[in-house]
């Protein structure tokens, strides 16, 4: 198996060639790790998991006193593996297994996706590992395997038991063809009256496509989609009784169950608008990835007087969905 196809080498890091870190030899196969938090990595630019890296590189040697990075590998949501400590050295990684196993961190956060590029990532990277000048046993762990840890998250995990990250490189399907997922809020549906300086949610009521599942509605359609699947479309609203002038803003952001609620844990950048002198009309753009057990909700604001009562009358959903 050749090396990987996206490997860099810690010398491209502008790092020593060689780790400071003492040698070993890991014959027991590969161990996964995660990131205490979420860093959203998969949908930045390949440049911010370098900067992760170095950052990660700092922390553990400066503020830790380790003699390097505590992992072997990190495999990157864009399919790249980077060096860390690299081949024949002891890591900091896995109590108990630093000299007999190799360490890859994902660098994912609970609630990151794993992309397909980083899957392959894995598989490249053991593939590689059990050539015969390192020759490393097939085993995939995670390291709560060795450790008392939620690492390396729930989803890696699950990768890890059953035997995702063990297969030969190559074996992913992509699958490009999206769900549509139309959604609309018709002259008949409930209608929203607008509290100055207080979030709204937007309720829709008719689902005009195959994405009705997609379309989670829990009795009075509060939703738009529901996790894991990656999206990108727009929410179109029509709102009455808009002061002229009055400043509204409008969101997309992502709940999440808490005991018996659905409370906000993401929130999209909000669109700003004003009133005019008939109905007022505004586009919310959006795209991105909503997480496991997690839904897409629309908001709505104003910012005008106690008098008025602005109220949203009117209501389009466009998505494209690609599930995970």
């Amino acid at each position: 198996m050749p090396r990987p196809s996206r490997l860099v080498w810690r010398s491209d890091l502008g790092w020593q060639p060689n780790s400071p870190a003492s040698s070993s030899d890991p014959k027991n196969g590969l161990v996964i790790h995660y990131d205490s938090a979420d860093q959203n990595l998969a949908n930045r630019a390949h440049a911010d998991c370098v900067a992760y890296w170095n950052r990660t590189r700092d922390f553990h040697v400066n503020g830790n006193g380790w003699a390097d990075i505590g992992y072997s590998w990190f495999c990157c949501s864009h399919g790249h593996v980077i060096e860390g400590r690299g081949l024949f050295k002891t890591q900091a990684a896995q109590r108990g297994a630093n000299s007999t196993h190799y360490s890859a961190t994902l660098a994912l956060g609970p609630n990151d996706p794993i992309t397909d590029a980083q899957i392959e990532a894995v598989r490249e990277l053991r593939a590689w590992l059990m050539e015969p000048e390192t020759s490393i046993a097939g085993d995939v762990f995670g390291h709560r395997d060795f450790n008392s840890t939620s690492c390396p998250g729930d989803a890696a995990y699950r990768l890890v038991r059953d035997g995702t990250f063990a297969q030969p490189p190559g074996n992913i399907k992509e699958n490009d063809v999206p769900t549509y997922v139309s959604v609309d809020k018709t002259d008949g549906s409930r209608r929203e009256e607008l509290a100055p300086h207080q979030w709204q949610q937007v309720y829709f009521d008719s689902n005009n496509s195959s994405g009705a599942a997609d379309h989670h509605g829990d009795g009075d359609w509060p939703s738009l989609l529901r996790g894991p699947a990656d999206y990108t479309g727009d929410v179109s609203l029509r709102l009455s009784d808009v002061p002229p002038g009055t400043e509204c803003q409008a969101r997309v952001v992502e709940v999440a169950k808490q005991d018996d609620d659905w409370v906000v844990v993401e929130r999209g950048y909000p669109v700003e608008f004003t009133g005019s002198n008939g109905d007022t009309f505004v586009t919310i753009p959006a795209s991105g990835y909503v997480a496991t057990d997690r839904r897409l909700r629309v908001e709505v604001t104003h910012f005008g007087s106690e008098e008025s009562t602005p109220t949203v009358v009117g209501g389009k959903v466009r998505f494209q969905l690609w599930e995970r």
